[in-house]
Formats: C-alpha cells, sequence, structure tokens
C-alpha cells in the first residue's frame, strides 16, 4: 500500500487497497469482496458521499446492471468485487484485437439498460465515463458509483469530465440529456479504445463540442447511435437501449 497507507486512515477489515477515487478508497476484505470508505474520516464532505451513495444504492435495489451493493457497513459501502475491474482498466490491459466487435456493443447495450433504469428511479448518475462501468463474470458490464449523483433531494456534486460534458452553464442542473451526451462519448470509447478527441486538448474539445462538431463516426458500428447522444436526437436512455438492441440482432455472433 505504500504511500497511501502513510497518508490515509485504512480501516482495520481492510488488507489492501484495490483502486481510489477522489473522495474515496476501494479496499479488499478478507472474504474478498471490497469495502468502500472515506479518504479521510474526519472530513465531512467525503463522509457525505458515502452518505449519499448509500441512499442512491438502497433506492435502485438489486438490478443485473448495478453494481453489486452488499450493504452499509461500519466504516463504509460493501460490494462484491468485480473480476475484471472497470471497464477502461480490461480495455488498456488487453490487447484490442482480442475484445471483439460483439463484446463491445454488448457493453454498450449492457450501458443504456443500465443508464435506462437508474433514470427510471429518478437518479442521474452525473459522472459517466469507462471508469464507471465495472466487468463481473462472462463479461457482463455493471454502473457504478453513485456518490456525486443526483436523486431526489441530493444534489449533484460533480460534472462529468470534458469529453463527456454536453456544453452548459457550470451551475446548470443534470438532466437525462447530459447523462445521454456523455454515454455517447462512453460507447464511442467502448467502440475505438480511445476517447473523443483524444489528440486535443481539453479548451480545444470544448470548442468542437460547443459547435456540435464531433469525431466521425460513420465507420463505427453504432456511429448514429453515438452521434445521436451527442446531438439530443433521443428523448431518454431506453430509446438508446432499443437503437444498440437492433444493432446487435444483425451483428453475427462471436
Amino acid at each position: 500500500m505504500g504511500d497511501i497507507e502513510a497518508e490515509l486512515w485504512i480501516p482495520p477489515d481492510v488488507s489492501d487497497i484495490i483502486s481510489a477515487g477522489n473522495t474515496g478508497l476501494f479496499g479488499l476484505l478478507a472474504d474478498g469482496t471490497v469495502l468502500k470508505f472515506p479518504r479521510n474520516k474526519n472530513y465531512p464532505y467525503n463522509i457525505e458521499h458515502i452518505e449519499c451513495e448509500a441512499c442512491i444504492l438502497s433506492a435502485l435495489g438489486k438490478h443485473p446492471r448495478i453494481t453489486k451493493y452488499l450493504g452499509k457497513e461500519k466504516y463504509g459501502l460493501r460490494f462484491e468485487r468485480a473480476v475484471y475491474g472497470d471497464v477502461r482498466s480490461y480495455m488498456t490491459s488487453v490487447p484490442s484485437k482480442n475484445i471483439s466487435t460483439q463484446l463491445r456493443l454488448k457493453w454498450s447495450i449492457q450501458g443504456a439498460e443500465a443508464l435506462a433504469f437508474i433514470h427510471s428511479q429518478g437518479v442521474i448518475h452525473c459522472d459517466l465515463n469507462p471508469n464507471n462501468f465495472l466487468l463481473y463474470d462472462a463479461l457482463d458490464l455493471r454502473l457504478c458509483d453513485f456518490s456525486e449523483s443526483m436523486y431526489g433531494d441530493l444534489e449533484a456534486k460533480v460534472m462529468e469530465s470534458i469529453r463527456y460534458f454536453l456544453p452548459r452553464e457550470e451551475c446548470s442542473t443534470p438532466t437525462v440529456q447530459t447523462d445521454l451526451f456523455a454515454f455517447g462519448s462512453v460507447v464511442y470509447y467502448f467502440m475505438t479504445g480511445h476517447e473523443p478527441y483524444e489528440s486535443l486538448s481539453e479548451d480545444q474539445v470544448t470548442a468542437q463540442f460547443s459547435r456540435e462538431i464531433f469525431p466521425n463516426v460513420d465507420t463505427i458500428l453504432g456511429g448514429s447511435v453515438i452521434l445521436g447522444c451527442w446531438k439530443k436526437r433521443f428523448k431518454n436512455a431506453d430509446q438508446v437501449f432499443q437503437a444498440l438492441t437492433k444493432l446487435g440482432k444483425v451483428l453475427p455472433p462471436c
């Protein structure tokens, strides 16, 4: 655990730190499950994120496309461990040729299913990106990290990173459309293995998106869906799910 162990508080039952976020850490427990706990147990902002996520996960309940939440513990939130980690880590560790088009499309369909479900429950994720989609058995995908999401009286505590951000006023309230725009960039990443305008600076990306100038997706499977998300052609995530599912029906099996 190195420097992390020296600088941060770690619950007694955690044997190793396996991942880290802005406000929370993920530690491995003896039974193989994972504990998400605040970086600083004395910092109210970190504690608030844990409490908010517990509230949202409890409201969402069990769903095949949502991270496997096992309940609130003394020191944080316990989850079933994702066998293959998050999508970004997986895609950067496996040769691109070993990730089939069928698998990429499956992730896109499952991601849209997850998004449609949380929206139906009144949750806006607010931070969709490849890091927040986990891979479990059979490389099935589940959406995670609701610590900064918007739900009921819980206000959003974060905005998407630049390549997933629908240009708007910084203080504006997140909506279904802001999630859908971000999801378009997520599907782009699933299909290509890189982010939109990867070679451009953040300011340049913002300028392009603000003018509704997007990367060419003509040769990408699902390109019309990606562009539809970016250009606000879909009213909801269920429409995105249906459009991607239709593509899956004409694609030959692996």
